[in-house]
């Protein structure tokens, strides 16, 4: 399960009942995309950093993967291609942290200390 997933590192194989990927792609930089496997369903996030934890993040960081439905089922859609749909997005949001981080900083400005965006 979950072949496609080879730029990171699972902690323990995928085929076991729990198993955490990590991937921070390129390396070196802050945000990236953690995967966590559980029985039934899955967990991919956007997180700050390896050990970044969420509690109640908002959808854009955090989504949680359930296995699909009857009419799912019927139409093709596996557990995996879920996954790997979730963790495209998450690869978007920690890119774009990720750049966000690079820009310049807002300078304040000396009339009443509003802030500018250069």
């Amino acid at each position: 399960m979950l072949k496609s997933l080879t730029k990171g590192k699972w902690s323990r194989p995928p085929t076991d009942k729990s198993a955490v990927y990590l991937e921070f792609a390129p390396p070196g930089q802050q945000w990236g995309v953690r995967v966590t496997l559980m029985e039934h369903d899955a967990r991919v996030e956007a997180i700050n950093g390896p050990r970044g934890v969420w509690y109640r993040a908002p959808e854009r960081y955090s989504s949680l993967v359930r296995p699909p439905t009857l009419w799912e089922r019927i139409r093709g859609i596996t557990l995996e291609s879920k996954i790997i749909e979730a963790v495209k997005e998450k690869r978007l949001v920690a890119r774009e942290e990720n750049a966000r981080l690079q820009s310049p900083r807002p300078l304040n400005n000396w009339l009443g200390g509003s802030m500018l965006r250069l």
